[in-house]
């Protein structure tokens, strides 16, 4: 049985029943979509007092891979959850590294990767 990718819809249908997932890898080719989800996610999470020190926005191309895991394994400020958003994923380098993170993601951490224009390469490196 081939296995069936979640749509657009899925993901609003769940963060709209505050269904959150520890970890949303959004990528492909429409950004429009991944812009959706991810703003989204953003304007409603988290109230705007719980915004003020929970929610982390950063680019691909000014961090690497550490910084994301190091915010990610934050725990929230008088909050029950933080959100920590990666745009233009595709261009962190060492993206592998993430796998320990995502072995054991916090539960009170909601990541959002979003890797437009492309998708990831599965291919594992040796």
């Amino acid at each position: 049985m081939a296995k069936q990718e979640t749509t657009c819809d899925d993901i609003l249908k769940e963060l709209r029943a505050k269904q959150y997932r520890p970890v949303y890898y959004l990528m492909g080719e429409e950004s429009y979509y991944i812009d959706l989800i991810s703003d989204y996610i953003v304007d409603n999470v988290l109230t705007d007092t719980e915004k003020e020190f929970n929610l982390t926005v950063v680019y691909g191309a000014d961090v690497d891979i550490a910084t994301v895991i190091n915010a990610a394994k934050r725990y929230p400020m008088m909050s029950e959850r933080q959100v920590v958003v990666v745009k233009e994923a595709q261009a962190i380098r060492n993206m592998e590294e993430l796998s320990y993170y995502l072995q054991k993601p916090l539960n009170s951490t909601i990541l959002v990767l979003c890797h437009k224009h492309g998708v990831l390469d599965r291919r594992k490196t040796s």
